[in-house]
Protein backbone atom coordinates (compact mmCIF):
# COMPACT_ATOMS: atom_id res chain seq x y z
CA UNK A 1 0.00 0.00 0.00
CA UNK A 2 1.28 3.73 -0.94
CA UNK A 3 0.75 6.29 0.99
CA UNK A 4 0.80 9.85 -0.42
CA UNK A 5 3.88 11.85 -0.09
CA UNK A 6 3.54 14.76 2.14
CA UNK A 7 5.25 17.83 0.96
CA UNK A 8 5.59 20.47 3.50
CA UNK A 9 3.79 23.62 3.69
CA UNK A 10 5.80 26.84 3.26
CA UNK A 11 5.16 29.76 5.67
CA UNK A 12 5.54 33.12 3.48
CA UNK A 13 4.97 35.32 7.19
CA UNK A 14 7.94 33.62 8.75
CA UNK A 15 10.40 34.71 5.97
CA UNK A 16 8.85 37.80 5.91
CA UNK A 17 9.14 38.65 10.24
CA UNK A 18 12.71 37.75 9.09
CA UNK A 19 13.09 40.39 6.70
CA UNK A 20 11.68 42.86 9.01
CA UNK A 21 13.92 41.92 12.10
CA UNK A 22 16.44 42.45 9.54
CA UNK A 23 16.03 45.62 8.45
CA UNK A 24 15.20 47.10 12.15
CA UNK A 25 18.57 45.68 13.17
CA UNK A 26 20.31 47.50 10.39
CA UNK A 27 18.38 50.51 11.00
CA UNK A 28 19.62 50.82 14.48
CA UNK A 29 22.66 49.92 13.57
CA UNK A 30 22.82 53.11 10.96
CA UNK A 31 21.01 55.22 13.98
CA UNK A 32 24.28 54.26 15.85
CA UNK A 33 26.79 54.37 13.73
CA UNK A 34 25.16 58.17 12.55
CA UNK A 35 24.84 59.12 16.20
CA UNK A 36 28.49 58.95 16.86
CA UNK A 37 29.72 60.47 13.69
CA UNK A 38 27.49 62.76 14.46
CA UNK A 39 28.69 63.08 18.32
CA UNK A 40 32.11 63.03 16.82
CA UNK A 41 31.30 65.34 14.40
CA UNK A 42 30.25 67.81 17.40
CA UNK A 43 33.17 67.15 19.84
CA UNK A 44 35.29 68.59 16.69
CA UNK A 45 33.12 71.14 16.10
CA UNK A 46 33.32 72.10 19.58
CA UNK A 47 37.14 71.16 19.66
CA UNK A 48 37.66 73.84 16.60
CA UNK A 49 35.83 76.68 18.26
CA UNK A 50 37.46 76.70 21.89
CA UNK A 51 40.81 76.26 19.98
CA UNK A 52 39.81 79.47 17.80
CA UNK A 53 38.92 81.86 20.24
CA UNK A 54 41.85 80.96 22.94
CA UNK A 55 44.54 81.70 19.72
CA UNK A 56 41.98 84.73 19.14
CA UNK A 57 42.75 86.04 22.59
CA UNK A 58 46.37 85.07 22.79
CA UNK A 59 47.24 87.54 19.25
CA UNK A 60 45.18 90.14 21.46
CA UNK A 61 46.94 89.93 24.43
CA UNK A 62 50.19 89.53 22.50
CA UNK A 63 49.03 92.99 20.45
CA UNK A 64 48.02 94.65 23.48
CA UNK A 65 51.73 93.92 24.96
CA UNK A 66 53.34 94.94 22.12
CA UNK A 67 51.87 98.24 21.89
CA UNK A 68 51.32 99.03 25.12
CA UNK A 69 53.82 102.10 24.99
CA UNK A 70 52.09 103.14 22.08
CA UNK A 71 49.00 103.55 23.43
CA UNK A 72 49.63 104.62 27.06
CA UNK A 73 51.50 107.96 27.02
CA UNK A 74 54.63 107.85 29.00
CA UNK A 75 54.74 104.24 29.88
CA UNK A 76 57.17 101.22 27.81
CA UNK A 77 56.26 97.95 25.84
CA UNK A 78 55.60 94.84 27.80
CA UNK A 79 52.20 95.19 30.13
CA UNK A 80 49.07 92.80 29.75
CA UNK A 81 46.02 94.28 31.07
CA UNK A 82 44.35 93.27 34.24
CA UNK A 83 41.15 90.62 34.70
CA UNK A 84 37.89 91.56 34.42
CA UNK A 85 36.68 89.89 38.38
CA UNK A 86 33.66 92.30 38.23
CA UNK A 87 34.89 94.93 40.25
CA UNK A 88 31.87 97.14 39.29
CA UNK A 89 33.57 98.12 35.45
CA UNK A 90 31.32 97.42 32.26
CA UNK A 91 31.55 93.34 31.84
CA UNK A 92 34.69 92.69 29.59
CA UNK A 93 36.67 95.69 31.15
CA UNK A 94 39.95 95.15 32.34
CA UNK A 95 40.14 96.12 36.74
CA UNK A 96 41.94 99.38 36.73
CA UNK A 97 43.58 98.23 39.62
CA UNK A 98 44.33 94.81 40.12
CA UNK A 99 45.90 93.41 43.83
CA UNK A 100 49.47 94.71 44.72
CA UNK A 101 52.78 94.84 42.98
CA UNK A 102 54.21 91.55 42.01
CA UNK A 103 51.38 89.52 42.98
CA UNK A 104 49.41 87.52 40.46
CA UNK A 105 45.53 87.37 39.68
CA UNK A 106 43.00 85.51 37.60
CA UNK A 107 39.54 86.58 36.30
CA UNK A 108 37.72 86.58 33.15
CA UNK A 109 39.10 87.88 29.99
CA UNK A 110 38.93 91.30 29.33
CA UNK A 111 37.04 91.01 26.05
CA UNK A 112 36.16 94.49 25.96
CA UNK A 113 39.23 96.01 26.69
CA UNK A 114 41.25 94.35 23.89
CA UNK A 115 38.76 95.08 21.45
CA UNK A 116 37.13 91.63 21.24
CA UNK A 117 33.95 89.69 20.99
CA UNK A 118 32.74 87.83 23.58
CA UNK A 119 35.20 85.04 22.86
CA UNK A 120 33.35 81.52 23.99
CA UNK A 121 34.91 78.20 23.94
CA UNK A 122 33.32 75.01 22.26
CA UNK A 123 30.24 74.74 25.28
CA UNK A 124 29.31 78.70 24.83
CA UNK A 125 31.67 79.47 28.05
CA UNK A 126 33.73 83.08 28.25
CA UNK A 127 37.31 82.73 28.61
CA UNK A 128 38.78 83.17 31.60
CA UNK A 129 42.70 84.58 32.11
CA UNK A 130 45.41 84.47 34.90
CA UNK A 131 48.62 87.53 34.51
CA UNK A 132 51.70 87.10 36.21
CA UNK A 133 51.85 90.05 38.83
CA UNK A 134 55.08 91.09 37.00
CA UNK A 135 53.78 91.59 33.98
CA UNK A 136 49.85 93.34 35.06
CA UNK A 137 49.58 97.10 34.14
CA UNK A 138 48.63 98.12 37.20
CA UNK A 139 50.37 98.35 39.65
CA UNK A 140 53.52 97.56 37.89
CA UNK A 141 56.30 95.71 38.37
CA UNK A 142 59.85 97.65 39.60
CA UNK A 143 61.50 96.91 35.98
CA UNK A 144 60.10 96.15 32.76
CA UNK A 145 62.40 94.33 29.98
CA UNK A 146 63.16 91.74 28.30
CA UNK A 147 64.81 90.18 31.39
CA UNK A 148 61.54 90.24 33.29
CA UNK A 149 60.41 86.87 33.85
CA UNK A 150 56.90 85.35 34.41
CA UNK A 151 55.47 83.98 37.85
CA UNK A 152 52.87 81.48 36.51
CA UNK A 153 53.90 77.98 35.64
CA UNK A 154 52.19 75.57 32.53
CA UNK A 155 51.76 71.98 32.76
CA UNK A 156 50.81 69.31 29.76
CA UNK A 157 48.11 67.22 30.36
CA UNK A 158 50.52 64.47 32.12
CA UNK A 159 51.98 66.60 34.85
CA UNK A 160 54.93 67.79 32.96
CA UNK A 161 56.18 70.91 32.90
CA UNK A 162 56.07 73.36 29.57
CA UNK A 163 58.85 76.34 30.08
CA UNK A 164 61.94 76.88 31.16
CA UNK A 165 62.88 78.39 34.59
CA UNK A 166 63.84 81.33 32.37
CA UNK A 167 60.92 81.54 30.24
CA UNK A 168 58.14 81.19 32.76
CA UNK A 169 54.98 81.88 32.07
CA UNK A 170 53.38 85.75 31.25
CA UNK A 171 49.96 85.01 31.09
CA UNK A 172 47.54 81.98 30.91
CA UNK A 173 43.47 81.91 28.61
CA UNK A 174 41.26 79.01 29.64
CA UNK A 175 38.02 77.86 27.96
CA UNK A 176 36.45 76.10 30.94
CA UNK A 177 34.45 73.54 29.03
CA UNK A 178 31.22 71.69 30.32
CA UNK A 179 30.61 71.98 34.01
CA UNK A 180 31.78 69.72 36.45
CA UNK A 181 30.42 68.13 39.21
CA UNK A 182 30.23 70.54 42.14
CA UNK A 183 30.28 73.58 39.73
CA UNK A 184 27.42 76.18 39.52
CA UNK A 185 27.71 78.69 37.15
CA UNK A 186 24.53 79.85 37.45
CA UNK A 187 23.38 83.70 38.43
CA UNK A 188 23.31 87.25 36.59
CA UNK A 189 26.63 89.01 37.77
CA UNK A 190 28.26 88.55 34.25
CA UNK A 191 24.83 89.15 32.17
CA UNK A 192 26.38 89.22 28.92
CA UNK A 193 28.51 85.72 29.36
CA UNK A 194 25.98 84.63 31.72
CA UNK A 195 27.21 82.84 35.26
CA UNK A 196 29.27 84.37 37.96
CA UNK A 197 32.52 85.61 38.68
CA UNK A 198 33.39 82.76 41.06
CA UNK A 199 36.66 81.18 39.25
CA UNK A 200 35.95 77.79 41.02
CA UNK A 201 32.81 77.25 39.43
CA UNK A 202 34.77 77.49 35.93
CA UNK A 203 38.19 75.97 36.34
CA UNK A 204 38.79 72.38 37.61
CA UNK A 205 41.47 70.81 39.79
CA UNK A 206 42.84 67.44 40.83
CA UNK A 207 45.72 65.10 41.55
CA UNK A 208 47.82 63.98 38.02
CA UNK A 209 50.67 61.49 38.52
CA UNK A 210 50.48 62.15 41.99
CA UNK A 211 50.67 66.33 41.87
CA UNK A 212 47.73 68.48 43.21
CA UNK A 213 46.86 70.80 40.54
CA UNK A 214 44.08 73.66 40.86
CA UNK A 215 43.40 76.17 37.96
CA UNK A 216 41.27 78.52 39.74
CA UNK A 217 44.62 78.72 42.64
CA UNK A 218 46.48 81.78 41.70
CA UNK A 219 47.52 81.33 44.44
CA UNK A 220 50.46 78.55 43.57
CA UNK A 221 50.32 79.54 40.08
CA UNK A 222 50.46 76.13 38.97
CA UNK A 223 48.34 75.16 35.70
CA UNK A 224 47.22 71.99 33.94
CA UNK A 225 45.94 71.33 30.82
CA UNK A 226 42.28 69.71 30.69
CA UNK A 227 42.08 66.33 28.57
CA UNK A 228 38.95 64.72 27.21
CA UNK A 229 37.27 62.99 30.36
CA UNK A 230 39.58 63.84 32.90
CA UNK A 231 38.69 65.27 36.06
CA UNK A 232 40.07 68.67 34.22
CA UNK A 233 38.56 69.52 31.24
CA UNK A 234 39.74 72.56 31.08
CA UNK A 235 41.49 73.75 27.57
CA UNK A 236 44.31 76.50 28.01
CA UNK A 237 46.97 78.32 26.08
CA UNK A 238 49.79 80.60 27.58
CA UNK A 239 51.89 83.07 26.71
CA UNK A 240 55.69 83.45 28.08
CA UNK A 241 58.11 86.13 28.25
CA UNK A 242 59.81 85.03 25.08
CA UNK A 243 56.27 85.81 23.08
CA UNK A 244 56.09 89.08 24.42
CA UNK A 245 59.26 89.98 23.71
CA UNK A 246 60.26 88.33 20.55
CA UNK A 247 57.45 90.05 19.17
CA UNK A 248 58.44 93.05 20.58
CA UNK A 249 61.87 93.01 18.86
CA UNK A 250 60.32 92.32 15.45
CA UNK A 251 59.33 95.76 15.45
CA UNK A 252 61.01 98.28 13.20
CA UNK A 253 61.60 100.73 15.47
CA UNK A 254 63.24 97.85 18.10
CA UNK A 255 65.83 96.77 15.53
CA UNK A 256 69.18 98.07 17.19
CA UNK A 257 70.34 99.64 13.85
CA UNK A 258 67.18 101.91 13.92
CA UNK A 259 67.64 105.84 14.80
CA UNK A 260 63.60 105.05 16.56
CA UNK A 261 64.75 102.65 18.54
CA UNK A 262 64.17 103.80 22.50
CA UNK A 263 66.86 101.82 23.99
CA UNK A 264 69.75 103.63 21.52
CA UNK A 265 68.07 106.84 22.14
CA UNK A 266 67.91 105.94 26.04
CA UNK A 267 71.63 105.21 25.58
CA UNK A 268 72.35 108.14 23.89
CA UNK A 269 70.44 110.52 26.45
CA UNK A 270 72.12 108.77 29.48
CA UNK A 271 75.77 109.70 27.65
CA UNK A 272 74.53 113.25 27.16
CA UNK A 273 73.53 113.57 30.93
CA UNK A 274 76.79 112.52 32.26
CA UNK A 275 78.60 114.95 29.81
CA UNK A 276 76.42 117.40 31.23
CA UNK A 277 77.23 116.80 34.44
CA UNK A 278 80.50 117.88 33.24
CA UNK A 279 79.53 121.32 32.30
CA UNK A 280 78.21 122.38 35.66
CA UNK A 281 81.29 121.68 37.93
CA UNK A 282 83.08 124.79 39.73
CA UNK A 283 84.95 126.49 38.21
CA UNK A 284 83.44 126.11 34.95
CA UNK A 285 86.31 124.64 33.16
CA UNK A 286 86.25 121.50 35.24
CA UNK A 287 85.42 118.97 33.10
CA UNK A 288 85.07 116.01 35.79
CA UNK A 289 82.38 113.42 35.59
CA UNK A 290 80.78 111.41 37.91
CA UNK A 291 82.27 108.41 39.43
CA UNK A 292 80.09 105.05 38.73
CA UNK A 293 77.84 103.41 40.66
CA UNK A 294 79.10 99.96 42.25
CA UNK A 295 77.91 96.58 39.73
CA UNK A 296 76.00 95.02 42.53
CA UNK A 297 73.39 96.49 44.42
CA UNK A 298 70.22 96.15 47.02
CA UNK A 299 67.51 96.92 44.72
CA UNK A 300 68.03 96.83 41.23
CA UNK A 301 64.75 98.96 40.28
CA UNK A 302 65.39 101.71 43.06
CA UNK A 303 67.04 104.87 41.22
CA UNK A 304 68.49 106.01 44.56
CA UNK A 305 70.03 102.60 44.90
CA UNK A 306 72.71 103.45 42.06
CA UNK A 307 75.30 105.86 44.08
CA UNK A 308 78.10 106.80 42.77
CA UNK A 309 80.95 105.30 44.36
CA UNK A 310 84.61 106.37 44.93
CA UNK A 311 87.13 105.54 42.75
CA UNK A 312 85.36 103.28 41.06
CA UNK A 313 86.01 102.87 37.22
CA UNK A 314 83.43 101.06 36.11
CA UNK A 315 80.00 99.82 36.94
CA UNK A 316 76.61 101.30 36.82
CA UNK A 317 75.23 104.71 35.36
CA UNK A 318 74.83 106.85 38.78
CA UNK A 319 71.89 108.54 39.56
CA UNK A 320 72.74 109.63 42.71
CA UNK A 321 75.88 111.83 42.63
CA UNK A 322 76.59 113.10 45.93
CA UNK A 323 79.94 111.88 46.60
CA UNK A 324 81.06 113.33 43.36
CA UNK A 325 79.68 116.67 44.10
CA UNK A 326 81.60 116.91 47.31
CA UNK A 327 84.50 117.10 44.54
CA UNK A 328 83.75 119.01 42.13
CA UNK A 329 81.38 121.61 43.30
CA UNK A 330 78.86 120.33 41.03
CA UNK A 331 74.75 121.80 41.02
CA UNK A 332 73.60 118.20 40.61
CA UNK A 333 72.97 115.71 43.31
CA UNK A 334 71.11 113.69 40.97
CA UNK A 335 71.37 112.72 37.58
CA UNK A 336 68.77 111.02 34.76
CA UNK A 337 66.07 113.59 35.49
CA UNK A 338 64.91 116.60 33.31
CA UNK A 339 66.17 119.30 35.77
CA UNK A 340 69.69 117.65 35.28
CA UNK A 341 69.74 116.32 31.66
CA UNK A 342 69.72 118.56 27.80
CA UNK A 343 66.26 118.19 26.70
CA UNK A 344 64.27 115.62 25.31
CA UNK A 345 64.77 113.53 28.72
CA UNK A 346 61.01 113.27 29.57
CA UNK A 347 60.39 111.16 26.76
CA UNK A 348 63.06 109.00 27.71
CA UNK A 349 62.25 109.21 31.62
CA UNK A 350 60.32 106.18 31.35
CA UNK A 351 62.98 103.84 29.29
CA UNK A 352 65.56 104.61 32.29
CA UNK A 353 63.43 103.88 35.21
CA UNK A 354 62.57 100.29 33.23
CA UNK A 355 65.71 99.46 31.58
CA UNK A 356 68.87 101.46 33.60
CA UNK A 357 70.13 97.66 35.01
CA UNK A 358 71.02 97.14 31.16
CA UNK A 359 73.70 100.23 31.37
CA UNK A 360 77.08 100.58 32.20
CA UNK A 361 79.41 103.30 32.63
CA UNK A 362 83.27 103.34 32.50
CA UNK A 363 85.26 106.70 32.96
CA UNK A 364 88.87 107.74 32.28
CA UNK A 365 91.60 108.68 34.45
CA UNK A 366 92.22 111.90 33.33
CA UNK A 367 88.25 113.01 33.77
CA UNK A 368 87.31 111.12 36.93
CA UNK A 369 86.12 113.61 39.94
CA UNK A 370 88.48 116.52 40.98
CA UNK A 371 88.52 120.25 41.67
CA UNK A 372 91.27 120.27 39.21
CA UNK A 373 90.32 122.56 36.07
CA UNK A 374 91.61 121.66 31.99
CA UNK A 375 91.29 118.11 31.51
CA UNK A 376 92.82 116.39 28.77
CA UNK A 377 93.38 112.92 28.24
CA UNK A 378 96.86 111.96 29.33
CA UNK A 379 94.75 108.70 30.93
CA UNK A 380 91.70 108.03 28.68
CA UNK A 381 89.94 105.09 27.34
CA UNK A 382 90.20 103.65 24.12
CA UNK A 383 87.66 102.03 21.78
CA UNK A 384 89.05 98.91 19.76
CA UNK A 385 92.65 100.53 20.78
CA UNK A 386 92.32 104.10 19.21
CA UNK A 387 90.82 106.97 19.57
CA UNK A 388 90.92 108.94 23.66
CA UNK A 389 87.36 109.23 25.35
CA UNK A 390 86.49 110.72 28.83
CA UNK A 391 83.91 108.03 29.03
CA UNK A 392 81.56 105.45 27.78
CA UNK A 393 78.25 104.32 28.33
CA UNK A 394 77.66 100.89 27.28
CA UNK A 395 74.16 99.39 27.10
CA UNK A 396 73.78 95.35 26.99
CA UNK A 397 71.74 94.12 24.50
CA UNK A 398 69.48 90.82 25.06
CA UNK A 399 71.18 87.79 26.47
CA UNK A 400 73.50 85.50 24.43
CA UNK A 401 74.10 82.04 24.96
CA UNK A 402 75.57 81.49 28.65
CA UNK A 403 74.39 84.81 30.07
CA UNK A 404 72.19 84.51 33.34
CA UNK A 405 69.97 87.38 33.72
CA UNK A 406 68.26 87.77 36.72
CA UNK A 407 64.41 88.84 36.74
CA UNK A 408 64.17 89.91 40.64
CA UNK A 409 65.52 93.23 41.63
CA UNK A 410 66.28 92.41 45.15
CA UNK A 411 67.35 89.16 46.96
CA UNK A 412 69.07 86.45 46.71
CA UNK A 413 67.77 85.91 43.61
CA UNK A 414 69.04 89.15 41.79
CA UNK A 415 72.68 87.67 42.87
CA UNK A 416 73.03 86.61 38.75
CA UNK A 417 72.61 90.68 38.17
CA UNK A 418 76.31 91.49 39.97
CA UNK A 419 78.19 89.17 36.86
CA UNK A 420 78.87 91.18 34.51
CA UNK A 421 79.89 88.43 31.81
CA UNK A 422 76.07 88.10 32.10
CA UNK A 423 75.33 91.62 30.22
CA UNK A 424 78.63 92.63 28.32
CA UNK A 425 81.09 90.76 26.17
CA UNK A 426 84.92 90.98 24.94
CA UNK A 427 87.00 93.45 26.22
CA UNK A 428 83.88 95.24 27.72
CA UNK A 429 83.81 92.20 30.21
CA UNK A 430 87.51 91.43 30.74
CA UNK A 431 88.47 95.31 31.21
CA UNK A 432 85.50 96.09 33.40
CA UNK A 433 86.43 94.15 36.90
CA UNK A 434 89.21 96.21 38.35
CA UNK A 435 89.10 98.95 36.06
CA UNK A 436 91.69 102.18 36.40
CA UNK A 437 90.30 103.81 33.89
CA UNK A 438 92.63 103.38 30.75
CA UNK A 439 91.05 100.62 29.57
CA UNK A 440 90.33 99.40 25.38
CA UNK A 441 87.09 98.89 25.53
CA UNK A 442 85.28 96.93 22.77
CA UNK A 443 82.56 97.66 19.74
CA UNK A 444 81.42 95.91 17.14
CA UNK A 445 78.51 94.65 14.82
CA UNK A 446 75.91 92.60 16.65
CA UNK A 447 76.59 89.03 16.52
CA UNK A 448 75.83 85.66 18.49
CA UNK A 449 78.88 86.03 20.94
CA UNK A 450 78.78 89.97 21.08
CA UNK A 451 75.55 92.99 20.93
CA UNK A 452 76.71 95.37 23.59
CA UNK A 453 75.92 98.87 22.26
CA UNK A 454 78.27 101.77 23.47
CA UNK A 455 78.14 105.87 23.38
CA UNK A 456 81.65 108.11 23.64
CA UNK A 457 81.88 111.07 25.75
CA UNK A 458 84.84 112.77 24.31
CA UNK A 459 87.49 115.14 25.53
CA UNK A 460 85.13 118.08 24.89
CA UNK A 461 82.32 116.22 26.44
CA UNK A 462 80.40 115.62 23.10
CA UNK A 463 78.85 112.21 22.56
CA UNK A 464 79.11 110.38 19.91
CA UNK A 465 78.65 106.47 18.90
CA UNK A 466 82.11 104.52 19.55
Amino acid sequence: MRFPRHTPTLHPQRGASLMVMLVILVIGVSALLVGSLNSSALNNSRQQQTAAALAQAKDALIGYAITYGDNHSGQVHGYLPCPDYGGGNPEGSAEPVCGIQNVSVIGRLPWATLDLPTLRDGNGECLWYAVSGTYKNNPKTGLMNWDTNGQLLAYASDGTLLTPPDNQVVAVIFAPGAPQPGQNRSGTTAPVCGGNYTATNYLDSGIVNGSSYNNADIVTGKFIQGANGGIVNDQMVFITRQDIWNAIQKRTDFQLTSPNNPLIQMTTQVALCLANYGKHNSPNDNNSLPWPAPLSLSDYADNTKYDDSAFLYAGRVPYSVTTSKAITSNSFSNLMTTATCPAGWAGIDPWWNNWKDHLFYAISQAYKPTNYTNQDCGTCLQINGSGQYAAVVMFASSRLVGQVRASDTTGANSIPRGTISNYLEGNNTSNFSGANGNENYQTGSASSTFNDVSYCIDQNLNVTPC
